[in-house]
Order: structure tokens, then C-alpha cells, then sequence
């Protein structure tokens, strides 16, 4: 009779011990579903951070393309057999990718040129204001961010007068001019057509002009490169 006591007590004592161990599992099991559920929000959250595409860069000579420059008067040369525009200073400015500007939301980053210089500014977006193709993140410039509008298949940044925020990629020791160079200016006026010269010497001359009051600057004057040299120089009327 006593054994059959002592046998009673040691199945209840085992079954005790798989109701525990059940329990055990159980709750690791609810434990090991709460991190997976934290992980997969914090995934969720993750921010992104926004960069430029792929700008222009500098070679010796300029690859062909067109580029925005700025130069003064006294750096246009005539040279013993090619004339040339020395030290001109070649800019750029930031373009994103739709996608990515379209995606973009509190919390991330986006990097900029915001100082106009090569370095770059990385910006926390701590607000965004869409309207039409135009977007201002933190206030816009007026507010120490930046302002975008859409080109095509992508965004790019804006200033006064629809402009685009240039910033400097470097200087260009010597632009050399080919000998067939065509220059227009429409600097004087945004009505009147453009003024024309055609040929090194001429396109020196206009260059160097020292009556000159409109300047030659990243927003109103680009080159086109062909060959390793310019071809083509257009001038703009500017607010």
C-alpha cells in the first residue's frame, strides 16, 4: 500500500515538472516573438539618407559638355597660337532622383552643397512642404534648407528666380578656345536677341571688354566643350 503511495507521488511530481517546462517554452517562445516584432519595427523606421547624383567632375582638358563658369575680364588671353580663358572657375549644382526626393520623410537625411563651396552638408529633414513640382525642406533657403524643383526625371535645387543653388567643382587652369568659337551674349537685354561674335579674336575682344557691366558668372555664362576645347559660349540675361 505505501509503495503504491510513493508511485502516486512521483507521477504527480513529473507532471508538475512538464506543466513547468511547458510554461518555460511558452514563454520563451512569446519572448523570442517580442524581439522578433521590435526588430521588424525597428527596420521599419530605419532612415534613409538622400545623395546627389553623380555631378560633374574636373579634367585636363574638360570632358566635352557644357559647363557653367565664371572668370574675370583680365584672365581671357591671346596666346601665340590658341587664345584661352585662364583660371575659369567650373560649377554645378545638386540633382536627386525622383524617386528618392518623393520617398523622402522626416527623419532622414539628405546631403547638399548648402555653403556653395565642394564640401557638402549633410541635412536632417525636420520638415517638408510639397506643392505642385516644388519642394521646400526646412523652411526652404530663406530658412537654412533647401529648395528643389522637378526636371524631367528628377529634382534639383532652386534659388531666386528659378535658378539653380550652383557650387564650385574647381578651377580650370586653361579653357582653350578653338579657333571657330561663337559667342552669344544676351546679357543686355532679355528682349533683343543676342549680340554674336564669331572667331578667337573676336570672342577675346568681347570677353576682355573692359565697358563691360554685366560680368561673366556661374549664372549667366556656359561653355561648350568639344574636342578638348570651346566651342560655343552663350551668355544670358539675368534679374
Amino acid at each position: 500500500m505505501r509503495e503504491n503511495h510513493k508511485m502516486m507521488a512521483l507521477t504527480a511530481i513529473l507532471a508538475a515538472g512538464v506543466v513547468l517546462a511547458g510554461c518555460g517554452a511558452t514563454n520563451s517562445a512569446a519572448s523570442s516573438t517580442v524581439a522578433s516584432a521590435t526588430s521588424t519595427a525597428s527596420s521599419e523606421v530605419e532612415k534613409t539618407e538622400v545623395q546627389p547624383m553623380q555631378g560633374i567632375s574636373l579634367s585636363d582638358p574638360l570632358a566635352d559638355g557644357t559647363y557653367h563658369i565664371s572668370f574675370e575680364k583680365d584672365k581671357v588671353w591671346v596666346g601665340e597660337r590658341k587664345n584661352s580663358i585662364n583660371d575659369a572657375i567650373v560649377y554645378d549644382y545638386d540633382r536627386y532622383t525622383a524617386e528618392e526626393i518623393e520617398a523622402l520623410s522626416e527623419g532622414d537625411t539628405i546631403v547638399t552643397h548648402l555653403d556653395g563651396t565642394e564640401n557638402t552638408t549633410v541635412l536632417s529633414v525636420e520638415s517638408i512642404e510639397r506643392k505642385n513640382d516644388y519642394v521646400a525642406i526646412n523652411g526652404g533657403m530663406e530658412e537654412g534648407g533647401i529648395d528643389l524643383c522637378k526636371e524631367e526625371d528628377h529634382y534639383r535645387t532652386l534659388t531666386w528666380d528659378d535658378f539653380p543653388a550652383y557650387y564650385e567643382v574647381g578651377v580650370a587652369k586653361q579653357l582653350i578656345m578653338a579657333d571657330d568659337i561663337e559667342l552669344s551674349d544676351g546679357a543686355a537685354d532679355f528682349e533683343a536677341d543676342p549680340v554674336i561674335a564669331k572667331g578667337d579674336r573676336a570672342v577675346c575682344d568681347a570677353m576682355s571688354n573692359e565697358e563691360d557691366i554685366y560680368g561673366w558668372n556661374a549664372g549667366n555664362t556656359t561653355v561648350t566643350i568639344q574636342n578638348g576645347e570651346i566651342t560655343h559660349v552663350d551668355r544670358i540675361w539675368v534679374p
